[in-house]
């Protein structure tokens, strides 16, 4: 399984998490569409609790397994386009497959777990020509057992298979991590503890980061 996720830059004061809103509709329409025509096991959006003008799809299936996927590309404009005139949506800002891990199967993450009231959206940025991929998992490695302590419910991540475009316009090859907490002051207590203070250089000492992302999103599943 792969999973597309979609970055989409909102107008001001769009309000996804309203499911009776014009835009919910419309993206739930568009998820919807994808679900039957790509096969899809799952889909899910939501908009960023703290930066509302950034707001998320994921949608997961086993059809593109198949494709070749060009590294050195961004995604083809089929997979941005039903986003682009949506009234509300400013611009599609970036569009990526991922194969997750340890599963390639993410929902846990996005909501398919009782318990989880909020997701937490990580984008780790690096240069377009970073070959050092096997050095970065090495220091991502070091934060599992972190993370495996903490109250996160569920915890996956992966490469994304294309380029992409980080929030500054830059294109970038990026690290996707998704995890699934009860609330986001359970993340909050999680960064606020001695563990986390102690490890999370591992992460912020890599040499080539460019830029790091974060957002906890309320994820709808369609």
């Amino acid at each position: 399984m792969i999973t597309e996720v979609t970055v989409l830059q909102l107008q001001a004061d769009c309000d996804l998490q309203n499911p009776e809103s014009l835009l919910s509709k419309a993206v739930r329409d568009i998820l919807s569409r994808k679900l039957h025509e790509e096969y899809a096991s799952f889909g899910y959006y939501g908009q960023s609790i703290k930066q509302p003008k950034t707001a998320f799809t994921f949608v997961g299936s086993d059809a593109w397994d198949g494709e070749k996927h060009d590294a050195g590309s961004l995604i083809d404009e089929g997979s941005i386009a039903p986003f682009q005139n949506l009234s509300g949506v400013e611009k599609v800002r970036t569009v990526m497959r991922v194969q997750f891990q340890p599963s390639p199967d993410p929902s846990p993450a996005l909501g398919n777990h009782a318990s989880i009231g909020v997701t937490e959206v990580v984008f780790y940025h690096f240069p377009s020509d970073l070959t050092n991929k096997e050095g970065i998992m090495g220091s991502i490695d070091k934060m599992r057992p972190v993370l495996a302590r903490s109250e996160a419910l569920a915890c996956f991540d992966g490469w994304a298979m294309e380029h992409t475009t980080n929030d500054a316009g830059e294109k970038s090859q990026t690290y996707v991590n998704v995890l699934g907490w009860v609330d986001v002051d359970t993340h909050m207590r999680f960064q606020d503890s001695d563990d986390f203070k102690q490890n999370i250089h591992h992460l912020m000492d890599i040499q080539e980061l460019q830029l790091l992302e974060m957002h906890h999103v309320k994820l709808h599943a369609v």
